[in-house]
């Protein structure tokens, strides 16, 4: 059987190295989402036709010259992007590092941070039986579906077989109201036709 607890625990200290680990993995993988989407996105936009699009409206509007390009050099477009991915993981994974410093020094003077945890134990005395009684509780356990389903199928049968007793008349309605009386009811009965 399984018993549960809620136990009060209290973080009082974060290993920042753990911290700093963990981040950097999580922040890594944000970026090389944002590279990747990025140069998804952008091949995407090309095929369709929308940074050309997007300049032939310049030119129209005169906002840009004949011989100019709206986007530029592509390569200065990705190198941009990934320099921006570059600084997001670096500045991310040292405020989280620095977080965690923080963290220390705070729940020095505060107490940390409180959490309930349940916590789940066993009992013993199912683990301490001996094989003879697992034995016993194997057969047991495998002759019981079909003990189960025969106790079933007795209580209905004896359910159905029961004498169901009729009403008894009211006393507070007058005989001539009521429509059948108790003798009449129990010669309509059919156990007490077959008997008869």
């Amino acid at each position: 059987m399984v018993r549960v607890n809620r136990v009060r625990r209290i973080i009082r200290k974060v290993d920042p190295w753990t911290v700093l680990k963990v981040s950097f993995v999580f922040n890594f993988i944000i970026s090389l989402t944002i590279v990747l989407g990025f140069s998804i996105l952008w091949v995407l936009l090309v095929n369709a036709g929308v940074p050309q699009g997007l300049e032939e409206i310049a030119r129209r509007l005169a906002l840009l010259d004949d011989n100019a390009s709206l986007v530029g050099n592509v390569e200065s477009l990705f190198s941009s992007v990934l320099f921006f991915a570059i600084v997001y993981l670096l500045t991310q994974t040292a405020i989280t590092t620095l977080g965690a410093f923080f963290y220390n020094l705070i729940s020095d003077l505060v107490g940390g941070i409180e959490v309930i945890v349940l916590e789940e134990s066993y009992n013993e005395i199912n683990s301490k039986s001996t094989p003879n009684n697992s034995k016993n509780e194997n057969t047991e356990t495998a002759v019981m579906p079909f003990s189960k389903t025969i106790g079933r199928f007795k209580k209905s049968r004896n359910k159905s077989d029961e004498f169901i007793v009729p009403e008894m008349p009211r006393p507070d309605v007058p005989r001539d109201i009521e429509e059948e009386t108790l003798t009449e009811t129990l010669k309509s009965y059919p156990e007490n036709d077959t008997e008869q």
